[in-house]
């Protein structure tokens, strides 16, 4: 078997794994109902770029460097690959649940963290460049930043709207007609 058929066909087979793992990704359930994900177009840039860097890869790591002039191109392919990694792994690890009473989260990082909306201590929303960037802080350290036009966080904006209304963040239970204090 020539060399070109090798190459095409480890080619596919990447294309392949790349394109069932991100089929695999999109189609999987949250645990909530509500937890939300990034846009989509986030894995379909990281698979693109897994792709790209991995086809690079195979064209600079499968040829003879005689000359040393491949190293660019051998650099740029892994930093290329690991960049759709990343954008897989931003993806895989975020997520919003806007809840009646809290905003849960998980950071492109992993780490996990609630938010109760008396306990918030800053909520900002801040427009640049045509975008909005809505921050909301927590009294125990735990912040979150997101546009609002990616993410329905309505239930935090009900909360916020209580807040203007009564100078104060809802207590658990009281945008539901739950258990609340006495009125």
């Amino acid at each position: 078997m020539s060399a070109v058929v090798v190459k095409v066909l480890v080619v596919l087979a990447v294309l392949i794994l790349v394109a069932a793992a991100v089929s695999r990704m999109r189609g999987r359930r949250s645990v909530g109902p509500v937890r939300q994900r990034m846009p989509v177009f986030v894995p379909l840039v990281g698979a693109l770029f897994v792709a790209v860097g991995g086809l690079m890869g195979l064209a600079a790591f499968t040829e003879n460097n005689a000359d040393g002039m491949l190293w660019p191109l051998r650099i740029a392919s892994i930093a290329i690959a690991l960049a759709g990694a990343a954008f897989l792994l931003m993806y895989r690890n975020f997520y919003v649940e806007p809840r009646v009473d809290e905003i849960a989260f998980r950071t492109i990082w992993g780490r996990e963290a609630v938010i109760a909306y008396a306990d918030i201590t800053d909520f900002s929303v801040q427009a640049s460049g045509g975008q909005f960037r809505l921050t909301v802080r927590g009294s125990s350290g735990p912040r979150l930043r997101l546009n609002p036009r990616l993410f329905d966080v309505s239930p935090l904006l009900r909360a916020n709207e209580f807040r203007q209304r009564n100078g104060r963040w809802p207590l658990r239970g009281e945008l539901h007609g739950g258990s609340g204090p006495a009125r």
